[in-house]
């Protein structure tokens, strides 16, 4: 795949399929913040994989976000033509819709094949510098495309861990990907932020956090 974007304006998004339903109304509203945060830093173009849960989640809000933002843009990057093919009708029919209303479409391969998922996750982490996720357990997609994230040094949003979880500790060393996960593993690390830098950041803009690759072998122990 030859198609290139501008990094430093670029966003991602990755999170499980399944999300409580409980969950959904709260979810989208911290994803609208989010965006919105994010537009404020200077994104404009947000590649989602079109996946069922949070993908859909994501999708959605950034269409209805683009109707007052105006010039952010919505990219679907699909992993494959028959993605959708044994899904239940009525998400059929709204990733269909997704399809329809974004401003570029992406296939990556025109048949599955074991791998091209992963390969969806990469070139979207490929094309980024922030990547949006959810994110509550250690395994699965949404883990794999972490993972990639942080060895490439994106920033990353985790919707999941709450907002005053990241300013909990100071001098601002370590956050968690989930902070009640059973396996609370530190891999991350916030930047080193001065008084200067802190005092014209939120609580939001403060959870942009510049994650590194460590201690990523203590997540089994």
């Amino acid at each position: 795949m030859d198609r290139q974007f501008d990094k430093s304006c670029t966003v991602c998004f990755s999170g499980h399929r399944a999300i409580p339903e409980s969950e959904c109304f709260l979810l989208q509203k911290k994803i609208q913040k989010a965006v919105h945060c994010a537009y404020h830093n200077g994104y404009r173009v947000y590649i989602c994989g079109g996946a069922s849960g949070f993908d859909t989640l994501a999708a959605l809000e950034v269409i209805r976000l683009r109707k007052t933002l105006g010039d952010i843009r919505l990219i679907i990057a699909v992993p494959c033509l028959s993605q959708a093919d044994r899904w239940p009708e009525k998400d059929r029919i709204i990733y269909q819709s997704i399809l329809y209303q974004a401003d570029e479409k992406i296939v990556l391969s025109d048949f599955y094949y074991s791998g091209c998922m992963q390969n969806r996750n990469r070139f979207m982490v490929d094309s980024s510098s922030l990547c949006i996720c959810y994110m509550t357990r250690f395994e699965g997609g949404t883990w794999y495309t972490v993972r990639y994230a942080i060895r490439n040094g994106l920033l990353l949003q985790n919707l999941a861990m709450p907002e005053e979880t990241v300013l909990k500790e100071r001098p601002w060393k370590y956050t968690y990907i989930y902070p009640s996960a059973q396996k609370n593993v530190s891999i991350a690390r916030l930047f080193h932020f001065n008084q200067q830098m802190f005092r014209k950041m939120n609580t939001l803009q403060l959870s942009f956090v510049k994650l590194k690759q460590e201690n990523l072998l203590r997540m089994n122990r």
